[in-house]
């Protein structure tokens, strides 16, 4: 009795978390890929063609969200956490896909399609790889759980890098991704899980995009990211992140990252002056990924006039 109640409370909160359609904002819409699977963990995918309605009525974008059958998440005592046993995940493939890989990791609130539209008008050819978050906290995904917000619990960022490193390797594998040349995009606090990430484990990310990000590990393990070209961006009116975007941007650089800092006079939102600073980034860079030229860091761009939630 008592789990039954749990069970229908779970799908509650987890019927409660937006889905943003691939097709928003006029974008391009991704083509999905009705072949593929997920053999890491055995999933088996959802029906996809065109605009899909849940069954909680959650309209979804173009694209295969996979997870495994039969499967729930399980509570935490504290604060009222869900957390999935697996990483959900989606594919967006464009008509004519290029060999480019983008692996997105959204915000808090947000899910696997939370990045798309923007990253659509980025990358129009590459292949999109939406990855949600495991932790649902207080009605809200997020990569690990947070005691405050600007204070994390540091065994569960750990963990949830571990998991996030298996959970991709497996996936490369099964889908012959090439992770060294692949892009990844995280924003808020999967940008501070992909962060840490790199940190923990140095091998994984080549190149990164980290939008709205602070540092969330206490302690910052020895790392060797010579390999890696890491940009950031803040937002000047984002009065409770950006004080802490430049220490990020340090400790990458102190284990040998090639960072670009930029800053946007706009809030924690993303909008077009993200794409665009994100497109002049990718511009700049090299055939090995070594910037060609150098960029001007820290210098805020001009305010957007129409700033775009990306969850």
């Amino acid at each position: 009795m008592v789990k039954s109640c749990i069970t229908g409370v779970l799908s509650t909160l987890l019927c409660l978390v937006p889905a943003l359609p691939a097709a928003a904002s006029g974008l391009p819409q991704a083509v999905s890929d009705p072949k593929v699977q997920n053999e890491a963990s055995g999933a088996k995918p959802a029906a996809a063609s065109g605009m899909k309605t849940g069954p909680a009525g959650i309209r979804l974008g173009e694209g295969v969200t996979m997870k495994k059958k039969n499967e729930t998440a399980g509570p935490d005592a504290v604060q009222k956490i869900v957390r999935n046993p697996q990483f959900l995940y989606r594919f967006y493939r464009p008509e004519n896909p290029t060999a480019r890989t983008v692996i997105l990791l959204h915000g808090s609130g947000g899910d696997e399609t939370s990045l798309v539209p923007l990253a659509s008008k980025i990358w129009p050819n590459a292949v999109l790889l939406g990855v949600r978050g495991r932790v649902l906290q207080e009605g809200r995904t997020r990569w690990y759980r947070s005691i405050t917000p600007v204070k994390f619990d540091q065994k569960d960022v750990r963990a949830e890098a571990d998991a996030f490193v298996i959970f991709l390797s497996k996936l490369a594998e099964s889908h012959n991704i090439d992770l060294s040349r692949a892009t990844f995009v995280g924003y808020s606090n999967g940008a501070n899980l992909l962060a840490a990430t790199m940190l923990l484990h140095p091998d994984l990310v080549k190149r990164a995009v980290l939008m709205r990000p602070m540092p969330v590990l206490d302690e910052t393990p020895v790392a060797n990211l010579s390999k890696v070209n890491v940009l950031t961006v803040a937002g000047a009116e984002d009065k409770i992140y950006s004080p802490y975007a430049p220490a990020l941007s340090a400790i990458l650089k102190s284990s040998g990252a090639r960072v670009a800092s930029r800053t946007v006079a706009t809030g924690h939102l993303l909008g077009d002056e993200d794409v665009r600073i994100v497109s002049e980034w990718l511009a700049a860079q090299g055939p090995d990924g070594a910037p060609a030229v150098s960029m001007q860091t820290d210098k805020p761009a001009t305010k957007a006039s129409a700033p775009t939630p990306s969850e």
